[in-house]
């Protein structure tokens, strides 16, 4: 008889939910910080956002900046470009120079999600012992 119960049942599906709504980052926004994240995975671009940051009035001449790395002109022009096409800088040509100035809109959104309580990083409750030898 208790075989027979079994087989009356309906199948009913079950949602998990691993992640507030509000909390999950969307597809459009993962993309999004993954190119900075991927314009940024240069030291020397790292250094670039930061010594054009600081530059006097938040702005950076190509000829300042190559005077800071000893390398090739197209070298230090391509890491530049790589900036500038993620939207980390914006390049305005006066006369036979390229300025560059920061944009920090996009270094805003990167900070969102790695801040405490954003999506990336939160404030988990410490797993009791026992818990951490379970398994799904």
């Amino acid at each position: 008889m208790a075989g027979e119960h079994r087989h009356n049942r309906t199948p009913v599906p079950v949602t998990l939910l691993l992640a507030e709504p509000a909390a999950a980052v969307t597809d459009t926004d993962a993309h999004q910080a993954a190119a900075l994240f991927k314009a940024l995975a240069d030291p020397l671009r790292i250094r670039l956002v930061s010594l054009i940051r600081y530059s006097p009035g938040g702005e950076a001449c190509f000829c300042d900046l190559a005077e800071e790395f000893a390398m090739p002109q197209p070298t230090l022009s391509h890491h530049l470009r790589v900036l500038v096409s993620a939207g980390l800088l914006t390049r305005e040509r006066r006369g036979t120079w390229s300025w560059y100035r920061l944009v920090p809109e996009p270094l805003e959104t990167l900070r969102a999600l790695l801040d405490t309580g954003g999506p990336l990083v939160d404030q988990i409750a410490p797993v009791a012992d026992t818990d951490r030898n379970k398994r799904c």
